[in-house]
């Protein structure tokens, strides 16, 4: 009997080894380290610096090249001394390319925290919901057994059992919706995160939790509208009107000259200890491509016009989701207190319901508690509404959501009370 116990209780100590420990911080970390889309936008991105270095070594260094024939073999050695034409601009479209690359791997990794935070939500409002549907249930199944006991006693009749047994039969079913959504997110977590799907996890959400809504205080849209500019898409409009700008510069080839310095060493078959020599500086300039470079530069102007219009229509979009910013904050703060006055009444009935409790009452004491469990679910339902508002809010000026979890709320100010 000993010998069976240790083995239960190894047992039990190696699974919780096993076990992984996921709190939102730590999951974060997890999928910015695994996360597929994060390491490709990475892989990405190296191959546009590589790219950039190439137009650099392209521009500035200098090239040897050797030709052999029938008669002997020549070294041919080169190097662009003076551009004014488009190599240089070449080079900074590549440095703007990379920039915008960067840009996009910035904004992802913020929009990976806010994913994770959300599936995290999802997976406690889900378990919440599922606490609530089984006591529901248990309401449900206890008023089908009293009126089964009443219709055998001649006070009840079949359609009132019938119909407490459809109301169990509901609660049932959406129960089971809530266990499958409950196993289906905790699923998505672990594949947005690179963990394995069989792997058992734990999940501590006393980060999200704990989070103390500051209801006395609302939105500052002035010091938002400072910031606005730090917008994700903003900074890459900016960057793609600057790309398209340097690429038209790369079309302007007529009249743009060129300096260049060679020198050439020969050697014939014949006579190997001898070597000819020559160098000189060339100076190249096109006078005319049929009008090639005119069409593409203007071609490349005309798509720096188009995003310069979608820049200005992006940026009304982030003034008005700030300027609208506190009359959301205001009605997602309204819910929150009416889902706490909501739980407060919730205990207060549930307190008086078992004070009061009989038997032929028991069921109002479970519905007292399935009451006083939805309002606690109603209550972690707009605390993460307005959590994720804040995240979401905070990305829109390119600040890092998880700021908000950290409680550094600089773009609030205290609010003015109502009269």
């Amino acid at each position: 009997m000993r010998l069976l116990l240790l083995l239960l209780v190894f047992a039990s100590m190696l699974r919780a080894e096993d076990t992984v420990l996921l709190k939102p911080t730590e999951a974060v970390r997890i999928a910015l380290e695994r996360n597929r889309e994060i390491e490709r936008i990475r892989r990405e991105l190296l191959s546009l610096e590589d790219l950039y270095r190439a137009e650099k070594w392209d521009r500035f260094s200098p090239k040897v090249e050797l030709f052999v024939d029938k008669d002997g073999f020549t070294f041919f050695g080169s190097v662009l001394l003076l551009d004014f034409g488009n190599r240089l601009a070449r080079i900074r479209s590549a440095d703007i390319n990379t920039k915008i690359k960067r840009e996009l791997l910035k904004e992802f990794e913020r929009q990976v925290k806010i994913r994770t935070v959300r599936l995290f939500m999802e997976l406690a409002l889900a378990e919440k919901l599922a606490e609530v549907r089984r006591e529901e249930m248990a309401v449900a199944y206890v008023r089908y057994d009293r009126e089964e006991q009443r219709l055998e006693e001649g006070l009840s009749d079949r359609v009132k059992v019938a119909e407490w047994w459809s109301t169990y039969r509901r609660f049932r079913a959406q129960l089971y919706e809530a266990q499958r959504r409950y196993n289906e997110t905790l699923y998505e977590i672990k594949r947005f995160l690179g963990i394995d799907v069989t792997k058992p996890v734990e999940v501590d959400l006393g980060e999200l939790l704990s989070f103390e809504v500051p209801e006395d205080r609302t939105i500052d849209t002035q010091a938002l509208l400072k910031a606005y500019e730090g917008n994700y898409l903003l900074r890459v409009k900016k960057l793609e009107v600057a790309y398209f700008e340097s690429r038209a510069k790369e079309q302007r080839r007529i009249l743009y000259p060129e300096l260049s310095a060679y020198l050439e060493v020969r050697n014939r078959y014949e006579e190997l200890d001898k070597f000819r020599s020559q160098g000189n500086l060339v100076l190249r300039v096109p006078l005319f491509d049929g009008r090639t470079s005119f069409y593409r530069e203007r071609s490349f102007l005309d798509l720096k016009r188009a995003v310069e219009v979608e820049r200005k229509d992006v940026e009304e979009k982030v003034k008005r989701d700030i300027l609208k910013a506190p009359y959301v904050w205001e009605e997602l703060v309204a819910e929150y207190q009416d889902a706490v006055a909501f739980d407060e009444w919730a205990q207060e009935n549930l307190d008086l319901s078992r004070s009061n409790y009989e038997l032929e009452l028991a069921f109002d004491l479970g519905y007292a508690m399935s009451t006083k469990t939805e309002a606690e679910r109603r209550v972690m339902e707009a605390k993460f509404n307005i959590i994720l508002f804040l995240m979401r809010l905070y990305d829109l000026i390119g600040r890092d959501p998880f700021e908000v979890l950290e409680g550094k709320f600089k773009f609030f100010t205290e609010k003015v009370d109502e009269i």
